[in-house]
Order: structure tokens, then sequence, then C-alpha cells
């Protein structure tokens, strides 16, 4: 099954939106057919954006989310990345590739690609949400 980082701004694009391949990761991570992998700071960032009162996501799609997410076991991965390298265009991103490769993520999901260094290593590929969405349907 794949591990993937789902950068915060798929989430809060899935919540917005029933449509699209932001909204079908959301579907296939609660599905249990994608592992994701966070870190506390990430979840932090998560529940601090997806709680924006300016965005108006349901609120009870939100609590499933940080609850799914909260909840450590095979359909989700727990890591502590340590102090996060300088890598990133945006000091905010830099968790982001240090918990991916932390965690053994084959992917970091991310609307924004150009935050993140081409490859932060070892094997960890950053893709837009519908190239990953390929690769997930494909699997």
């Amino acid at each position: 099954m794949i591990r993937a980082l789902i950068d915060t701004n798929v989430w809060v694009s899935g919540l917005l939106s029933s449509r699209g391949a932001p909204a079908q990761i959301v579907d296939l991570v609660l599905a249990g057919q994608i592992i994701p992998v966070v870190a506390p700071a990430v979840l932090d960032e998560c529940e601090n954006v997806l709680l924006r009162p300016e965005l108006n996501l349901p609120r009870g799609d939100v609590r499933t989310v940080l609850s799914y997410l909260r909840l450590p076991g095979e359909h989700v991965i727990h890591v502590d990345p340590g102090t996060p390298e300088r890598v990133c265009s945006d000091l905010d991103d830099d968790v982001f590739p240090s918990v991916a490769i932390a965690g053994d993520a084959d992917y970091l999901v991310t609307g924004n690609p150009k935050h993140f260094p081409r490859s932060p290593g070892r094997g960890v590929r950053i893709v837009s949400p519908a190239s990953f969405l390929r690769v997930a349907l494909a699997e």
C-alpha cells in the first residue's frame, strides 16, 4: 500500500469541494487505501488550518479527518522527524520533507510543489494531487 504525506493544502482542497483529485485523495485515505504519514507538527498545522472560520469547512468532515489522522496504527504512520533540514523555499514547509523521509513515505502530495526541493531524498517523490491520484488508482 502507498504511504504518503498529504500536505495541508490538499486536505483543505479536498474538504472544500467534493470533486477533483484532492477530494478523491481524502476519500481514499479515509477508506484505508492510502497510508498517510504524519507527525505532531503536521497534525497541529492541519488542525489550525482546517478549523479556520474563514474556510467554512464542514465541521463534521474536519473532525472525521483529524480523528482519523490522530489515531496511530496500521492505517496511519506517526513519526518524530527530529529537527527539519532547511530545504524548502517556505520555511514553514521544511517539516514536510523531514516527516516524509522519517515515515518512509513514497510520496509527498502537495498543491505547491514549487515550495519543495526536487527530491528530498530516500526515494520520496513530490507530486501534485492529480499525479498522485493516477498512481493511487493504478495500485
